[in-house]
């Protein structure tokens, strides 16, 4: 098999791995409880922490009346037909807890690692390979920092450093699929496959949306069963996407050799 079949095979296996997350609960305890505090009571801080590390909670009622003081009703108040205003009640977290150490059985440093080496293999291709070598590398990095937050920090300041370095997380992830698919699309020369080229890049755009919107959908849908529903069906289409877009690019295969065998079969021989 010749080192460009691989790299394309590493970025299959790197688009899936990356795209796809499927968790799974060890038998592996975190170091320490949960630290709670009053503060983290909003519900889309805790949505952060269950998608990254499986934490539950408890709920509790807190009186958010803004009429609270006990001072004598007003005038107005005491006419009748008039009545005092209800005490508003909202549903808020009480109390977080760790369960077991959450692996993803689509790692996504297996993914990253994947796209480096492809990267590697057939990096005289095109510049975009080079940025993403080291999008990749970066990737590496963050997700090993992501996965030991709970080891290192803890209470409100885990939760605010997981959804910062969350979102750097997903730009990487975005950042360096674009730059892969950039890279490849490249190696496609001159005005040739007009029509392929024109789907990769409308299947690479709804890949991104989708991957997005799945991940959000995940965040809210840790505490509702029907968001999360929806959330794996577009985690299932996100995958349909990837293999449309695969297939489109496999389409211009004559023309990918000929741009590979350019860089590399001539400069060897």
């Amino acid at each position: 098999m010749s080192r460009l079949k691989i790299a394309l095979l590493l970025f299959i296996l790197g688009f899936i791995f990356i795209v796809l997350d499927i968790p799974f609960t060890t038998n592996l305890s975190y170091p320490h409880k949960y630290e709670n505090s009053n503060k983290v009571i909003g519900e889309y801080q805790y949505y952060n922490i269950v998608s990254n590390y499986g934490a539950s909670c408890t709920y509790k009622m807190l009186d958010d009346s803004k009429s609270k003081s006990t001072e004598p009703e007003t005038k107005a108040n005491q006419q009748p037909g008039i009545k005092s205003s209800s005490p508003k009640i909202t549903k808020v977290i009480d109390k977080v807890y760790f369960e077991n150490v959450q692996v993803d059985i689509f790692n996504d440093f297996a993914g990253f690692l994947f796209i480096l080496i492809g990267c590697i293999l057939i990096i005289k291709c095109a510049r975009q390979f080079k940025l993403a070598i080291l999008t990749s590398i970066a990737g590496l990095i963050v997700h090993g920092i992501m996965f030991a937050l709970p080891f290192i920090i803890n209470g409100i300041d885990l939760v605010n450093a997981s959804f910062f370095i969350g979102m750097i997380y997903l730009a990487i992830n975005i950042v360096t699929i674009y730059l892969v698919a950039a890279g490849l699309l490249r190696m496609i020369p001159g005005p040739w496959c007009r029509d392929e080229r024109k789907w990769c890049k409308i299947l690479w755009f709804a890949s991104c949306a989708s991957q997005c919107l799945a991940t959000f959908a995940f965040w809210l849908g840790s505490d509702f069963g029907a968001l999360k529903t929806v959330a794996w069906v577009i985690f299932g289409f996100t995958i349909f996407i990837q293999l449309a877009f695969w297939y489109s690019y496999m389409r211009t295969k004559d023309y990918i050799k000929r741009t590979y065998e350019k860089y590399y079969v001539k400069t060897n021989n």
